[in-house]
Formats: C-alpha cells, structure tokens, sequence
C-alpha cells in the first residue's frame, strides 16, 4: 500500500465516531475468529468470562467494569493474541463513557463478541 494510501487511511479512522470504530473492530474480530486468525488464549478467555459475570447482573459494559478488566489483564494482555481483545475493551470503555443512541446496539455486538472469545477453544470444534 502507497504511503499515500495509508496516510489517507489513517486520517480518515481518526474522524470516526467512536461508536463507527467499535462497530469496525468488532466486526474484523469476529472475522478473525470466524476465520481462525484469532484463537483467544487463556488470558483471554478468562478475562472475558470475569467480565462477562461481572456484567450479569445488568448486562451493560460500563466505564469501570472495562477498565477493571485492562487493569487486570496488564500488559500482557496488549501483547497476547495481538493485542485484539485490549483494543475491544479500550474501544468498548470509549464507547460507554459517552453514551450515544446507537452506542447500546454495538455494545451489545461487543457482549457477543465476548462471550464467543470466552468460551472459545472451551471444547474441540467449539467455534460458535
């Protein structure tokens, strides 16, 4: 790709929405998992399944929930798995911060996104 190209690109990603850029990331993780590029590791998975509990009670992904669950991951988590399920939850943190009305359709894409890394790899052939 021409320089050009990526410069163009990339000033055009800054000026999406972040509900556009979550909605963008949620949908190449789920390709990447669909496709097998993405095999969430145990980090993963169980940081997924934490959060996911924590948020059964009222199923939302709030501010403080996501940035527990960075917390949690630490830096290992920006490293494991190319750093996909550090970008969700960063992008989903920004997303719920600021609340807007098509946040709650792509915060509930991330939800599924989620539950499908936790269980993940959770038996042979489980890629649903």
């Amino acid at each position: 790709m021409p320089l050009e190209s990526v410069a163009t690109h990339t000033y055009a990603a800054r000026h999406l929405s972040a509900v556009e850029r979550l909605t963008a990331l949620t949908a190449d993780l789920a390709g990447d998992l669909d496709g097998g590029r993405w095999v969430p590791g145990p980090l993963e998975r169980t940081l997924a399944s934490r959060l996911l509990l924590a948020c059964a009670g009222d199923g939302q992904l709030t501010p403080p929930r996501l940035r527990e669950t960075l917390w949690e991951g630490s830096l290992a988590l920006t490293y494991t798995g190319e750093g996909r399920l550090a970008r969700l939850l960063t992008q989903s943190c920004e997303v719920a911060e600021e609340p807007v009305p098509e946040a709650e359709s792509v915060l509930a894409e991330a939800v599924r996104l989620l539950e499908r890394a936790a269980r993940s790899g959770a038996a042979d052939g489980d890629r649903h």
